[in-house]
């Protein structure tokens, strides 16, 4: 069985979160997807089971569960089947257990769009939750929060969830040192299943570095995760208002991806490049 392999969310080869695509697996059965999932050992590996012209399923696996939807598998996705020219136009519906979602292929780059929301500052439902948040992380107490002047607005941000398709906690930093020094403890940290920590801070108004940690779906970290980008949009959006956004993320790993997010309440668009690295075929498909 053939599948591709692309890098999404990348300015170039080898930069961006790796994916592998398998274009044609309507005949394997659950058991043998995640066989072949924990055998890639990417943060994400997906089976596209049909298609027609503009619209295809898809099942979408870490390397120990399946997911209800992620970001950069829808983008790599349509890229790779409308390069495949197993779909033939630039608007798709892409249908996941999470439900459909519409992509639009752009040039070089790739956009999906969901709705959603973002919840309340979880600090005003447990006290001190960003101080044993901090220590989780391996942070000091005041590190978790900023400002939103660094976003050109008053107030002051603070861990809350958001969910446009998987809910992931979304955590703000106070600086680009805080954000290197996070080291996740998942033994001290709340639990926040099925989605993880998306750690940010701000460089300027419209600009932001990123780290997303997803212990619980067996990712320790996350080069570039297009799920936790539309979070985060909904939960800014919420806050300070419709933008648009650059997401820097991956740094640390040595593998620089960019993510582009065109928020406002309720909607969020989040939109990459995706560069193909190697076409293969397994030798032995996972027994039934």
């Amino acid at each position: 069985m053939r599948f591709v392999q692309v890098d999404v969310f990348a300015d170039s080869a080898y930069r961006g979160n790796p994916l592998a695509v398998f274009p044609d697996a309507g005949s394997l059965e659950t058991a043998q997807m995640q066989a072949i999932a924990s055998e890639m050992n990417l943060s994400e590996t997906t089976f596209v089971t049909s298609h027609t012209r503009d619209f295809y399923e898809v099942r979408i696996f870490t390397p120990t569960e399946e997911l209800d939807f992620a970001g950069h598998p829808t983008l790599g996705t349509s890229w790779v089947l409308r390069k495949e020219n197993l779909v033939d136009t630039d608007e798709l519906t892409q249908r996941s257990r999470a439900g459909d979602t519409r992509v639009r292929l752009d040039g070089d780059r790739v956009w999906f769009v969901r709705t959603g929301s973002s919840g309340q500052d979880e600090d005003d439902r447990h006290p001190d939750y960003s101080v044993l948040l901090a220590r989780g992380l391996g942070l000091q107490d005041g590190d978790v929060g900023l400002e939103a002047r660094e976003l050109g607005r008053s107030g002051h941000l603070r861990p809350a969830f958001a969910d446009g398709g998987l809910r992931h906690l979304m955590v703000p930093l106070r600086n680009l040192d805080a954000l290197a020094a996070v080291r996740p403890n998942p033994a001290t940290l709340p639990d926040v299943r099925p989605g993880g920590y998306y750690c940010f801070t701000a460089l300027q108004a419209g600009r932001f570095r990123a780290r997303g940690f997803f212990p619980g779906l067996g990712v320790d970290e996350d080069p570039a995760t297009g799920s936790a980008a539309a979070d985060l949009g909904l939960y800014l959006a919420d806050r300070v208002g419709p933008m648009d956004a650059e997401i820097v993320q991956g740094v640390e790993m040595g593998r620089l991806s960019r993510l582009l997010v065109r928020a406002k309440p309720g909607e969020v668009y989040v939109g990459g490049s995706c560069h193909q690295v190697l076409n293969g075929t397994l030798a032995e498909l996972p027994p039934k």
